[in-house]
């Protein structure tokens, strides 16, 4: 058996699912948004071996059945997506799915991509780049800060080639830094911002699933390419092959950051180096294969059923 923990309506859940369905393999998709009320779990530990059964609706698994888990999405939703779907109970519970689900993830003796407690680098972006930075990456000068003045002597060190975003896993849009944006440095008083030296170059976003790789080459003019058409800018994605020394580099981060799967966001300047800006635990590959053609999700299928083959040779 296959958990897959996130919303049905989550592109990146959808496609794992046909995925699996096209292998014949027994999955159960969870929503963590979902009462608790709705699924019931058990567990014993004895001698590394976890005991008990997972009862989800009418379906009731045992968790010794459980080869691996993908987890899409555990946070806890915001307090207006809070509310449960009709039919289900509408008291308000302390203790939400999620964190019931993070538990039980983080310590059942199973494949997961990825547990929790591997996520929780990509939660402050200041202490990821530092772990980026011991795999041999290398990463832009950064500041983090409060100060205004601090900001305005980072501008001029940089000569004004800077670019600012969130410290937390939030997302948010990157964005050059302006003489304009000067006059209002009075506002990172209240809210500590991240501030990096603009790398010139060509955007690389590398996902690794298990030891495999693929890296998507995204031209544009835009600062964030996400947000290509709000710049009224264009892009173009393509799947490229990584020189092997960097593709391995993404590899042994990955692993060194415990993650099974993960969306490795590279720049590659006009002189050749390769500079990492941060990993997503949780990337949303539907974007990428869409545009390269590449099969990310099918080859998160094969890992998870690699899990599964591994969990029955342990029995």
């Amino acid at each position: 058996m296959i958990l897959l923990l996130g919303r049905l309506d989550d592109p990146m859940i959808a496609y794992v699912c046909t995925c699996l369905l096209a292998r014949k393999v027994d999955f159960l998709v969870i929503d963590p948004r979902h009462s608790p009320h709705q699924c019931a779990l058990t567990w014993t530990m004895e001698q590394g071996r976890m005991h008990g059964s997972l009862c989800y609706g009418r379906q009731e698994v045992a968790l010794a059945d459980i080869g691996s888990i993908y987890i899409r999405q555990l946070r806890r939703p915001p307090r207006s997506q809070q509310t449960p779907p009709p039919g289900q109970d509408q008291t308000p519970q302390p203790f939400p799915l999620s964190r019931w689900l993070a538990t039980f993830s983080e310590n059942v003796p199973a494949l997961v991509v990825n547990r929790p407690s591997a996520v929780s680098s990509n939660l402050s972006k200041p202490y990821q780049q530092q772990l980026i930075a011991r795999h041999g990456f290398r990463v832009p000068r950064t500041r983090v800060t409060t100060l205004p003045a601090a900001v305005t002597r980072f501008y001029e060190e940089c000569q004004g080639r800077v670019i600012y975003k969130s410290i937390s896993h939030q997302r948010s849009i990157v964005r050059r830094m302006t003489p304009g944006d000067l006059s209002r440095l009075a506002q990172v008083r209240y809210c500590p911002t991240q501030f990096q030296e603009y790398i010139a170059g060509i955007d690389i976003r590398v996902h690794t699933v298990g030891e495999r790789v693929f890296a998507t080459e995204i031209l544009s003019e835009a600062t964030d390419y996400r947000y290509a058409g709000r710049e009224g800018a264009r892009r173009a994605i393509r799947g490229i092959e990584l020189p092997a020394e960097v593709a391995t580099r993404c590899l042994h981060l990955a692993r060194g950051l415990d993650l099974m799967m993960s969306g490795i966001d590279l720049r590659r300047s006009p002189d050749g180096d390769y500079y990492c800006f941060e990993v997503n635990p949780a990337p949303a590959f539907i974007f990428y294969q869409t545009y390269t053609g590449q099969r990310i999700g099918d080859a998160l299928a094969d890992l998870l059923c690699q899990g599964m083959a591994c969990r029955k040779g342990d029995r």
